[in-house]
C-alpha cells in the first residue's frame, strides 16, 4: 500500500478536469440606454424566458448596470447571439461578435448612441 504524507489517499492517475468555458456576455453601451434602458432589459428578459422554456439550462444568469452600460451573462452562447440579433432587429445600433477559440463562448458588443 502506498502511504504518503496524506495517509491512504491515492492520487496516481488523477487529472484535474479541463474547465470548459461556455456561455456568453452581452455588453450594451451608448446614449440610447439613458432613455430606453428598461425597454432593452425587458427584451433581454423576454428572450431569456423564451430560451428557458425551450431548454431549462439556457438562461440569462445576470443582468447588471455597469459604468459604461449594461452587462448580461448567459449560460449558453447561442442565447447571447440571439439576444444580440434581437437588439439589432428591434433597435438597430452597431453590434460585434467575438468568439472563443472553441466557439463555446461569445462576447456580444451592442452600441447605439
Amino acid at each position: 500500500m502506498n502511504r504518503g504524507p496524506l495517509g491512504d489517499r491515492h492520487y496516481e492517475g488523477f487529472r484535474k478536469p479541463k474547465k470548459v468555458e461556455q456561455g456568453g456576455l452581452v455588453k450594451l453601451s451608448g446614449g440610447f440606454l439613458l432613455d430606453h434602458g428598461d425597454e432593452l432589459v425587458n427584451l433581454i428578459k423576454h428572450q431569456g424566458d423564451l430560451a428557458t422554456a425551450k431548454n431549462p439550462e439556457h438562461k440569462v444568469t445576470r443582468i447588471e448596470k455597469v459604468k459604461n452600460g449594461i452587462e448580461v451573462e448567459t449560460s449558453d452562447h447561442n442565447l447571447a447571439l440571439h439576444i444580440g440579433k434581437s437588439l439589432s432587429a428591434a433597435y438597430k445600433g452597431q453590434h460585434e461578435y467575438k468568439f472563443s477559440a472553441d466557439d463555446k463562448y461569445v462576447e456580444v458588443l451592442w452600441q447605439r448612441d
